[in-house]
């Protein structure tokens, strides 16, 4: 589980999809908690930062009422 202390750490993660499997080093850029769930953004300077402020729009519409 990621803590907010852990912004700007480096992780290994492991995606593994039907097609692929994927193992990278990632940074942590943000770490959003809510009663509900926790999400976690990674520095990845290819992903928009539109794209960024959705999903985070997206998090936590889905915890309003927490």
């Amino acid at each position: 589980m990621f803590e907010l202390d852990d912004v700007d750490r480096e992780v290994h993660i492991k995606v593994r999809s039907l097609y692929t499997d994927i193992s990278v080093d990632e940074k942590i850029q943000m770490v959003i908690k809510a009663p509900r769930g926790t999400m976690v953004l990674f520095d990845r300077g290819y992903i928009s930062p539109d794209s960024q402020c959705e999903a985070i729009k997206a998090f936590m519409e889905e915890r309003r009422d927490d």
